[in-house]
């Protein structure tokens, strides 16, 4: 298979992880998107052969570059991190949303060909 990039946000994340282990195995190019790139689960990730995007679906600015020339993204959104920090149910499902619609938004703008959107919200 060609060394197709895929982003992956949440990468250290335990679905994450999972994902990155798998697309590597199966000879994708991954890049890990991290708020922490140092942290032993990100450097893990990078010795198993990911690229390390230092990125937060927080902070807007990351996202465009995350998907930049990717051929594929997995976004894994994190609705519980959202609410402990929110402090509130609408506002953290408002967020969720809106993550998902920046991710979505920039990868029509780079031509990403495959997206993989995995949320809490639908089990509602």
């Amino acid at each position: 298979m060609s060394a197709r990039r895929i982003t992956v946000f949440a990468a250290t994340g335990q679905q994450g992880t999972a994902i990155v282990h798998a697309l590597l195995a199966s000879g994708f190019a991954i890049r890990a998107v991290t708020r922490n790139p140092d942290s032993e689960k990100s450097l893990s990730l990078k010795k198993a052969g990911a690229e390390i995007f230092k990125g937060d679906l927080q902070d807007r600015s990351t996202i465009e570059p995350a998907v930049a020339g990717a051929y594929g993204v997995f976004l894994n959104t994190d609705y519980w991190g959202l609410l402990q920090s929110l402090h509130d149910e609408a506002l953290a499902e408002a967020e969720e949303i809106a993550q998902g619609k920046a991710v979505a938004d920039a990868c029509v703008r780079a031509g990403v060909k495959h997206v993989v959107y995995s949320t809490l919200l639908p089990a509602k």
